[in-house]
């Protein structure tokens, strides 16, 4: 499968430039008595990310604040978590997720890949379902300067995968939708709400968790270096 002409990449930011603490999760599951690791945490992830895929496809979609609650769970219960120590554990991740997100692991290369991307002549933008957070933490990782516009769902009052927080960030790129691309996580979020607003969803799998998918598939931001070359040849050279 390949891309279309690009010229502007937009990014999700939840686990796709900053990503979940899952060794803190891990410390915290194994305080109250199940002994886990930051990579069952991530291996879990997923079965949180496929109960909000069907809570999509049953048109159930709520809201980004109420899907976190299923999402903790949905990892406790892939991991054996007690139902009597469940509620202690979901309280202390959310105090901490209050104090500071729990969405704040950046992969070393992010900010290369980023100023590659930018380099070779592309308008990178970011559109995140969240708290109101979002510009703060990416100005606090370095990351805010690289892009044209940052799109919190919070701060416009629309979620993903809503077409029109696209629209926002595609006009805060100055770009059409038929010449960008979507890089998110979650497919009935990230991967239908960019598609249903005309852009090219790419699907940040990691673990390979998803199986077979219907669109591009990356295990890592790096790979977006070998499907996007150079806008021009002076870039090139």
């Amino acid at each position: 499968m390949s891309l279309p002409p690009v010229t502007t990449v937009l990014f999700d930011v939840g686990n796709t430039l900053h990503h979940l603490d899952h060794e803190f999760i891990a410390e915290v599951i194994t305080r109250h008595g199940r002994r886990v690791s930051g990579r069952e945490v991530a291996q879990a992830e997923y079965t949180a990310k496929a109960a909000i895929d069907a809570q999509f496809r049953a048109r159930r979609e709520g809201t980004d604040a109420s899907r976190q609650r299923s999402y903790y769970d949905a990892i406790m219960d892939r991991l054996g978590v007690a139902e009597g120590v469940r509620a202690a554990i979901e309280r202390s991740l959310r105090e901490e997720n209050q104090r500071d997100s729990l969405w704040r692991v950046m992969h070393g290369d992010t900010p290369a890949v980023l100023s590659d991307l930018e380099r070779r002549g592309y308008t990178l933008g970011v559109v995140s379902n969240a708290d109101g957070r979002v510009p703060a933490a990416l100005a606090a990782s370095g990351l805010a300067p690289r892009f044209a516009t940052i799109v919190d769902s919070h701060l416009v009052g629309v979620e993903k995968p809503d077409p029109r927080i696209f629209a926002i960030a595609l006009e805060g790129c100055g770009a059409r939708p038929d010449e960008a691309i979507y890089v998110g996580d979650i497919y009935e979020i990230d991967v239908q709400g960019a598609r249903g607003a005309g852009l090219t969803p790419v699907l940040l799998d990691p673990l390979g968790g998803y199986g077979e998918v219907d669109c591009l598939r990356i295990d890592r931001l790096a790979q977006l270096l070998d499907l996007l070359p150079p806008l021009s040849r002076e870039v090139a050279e």
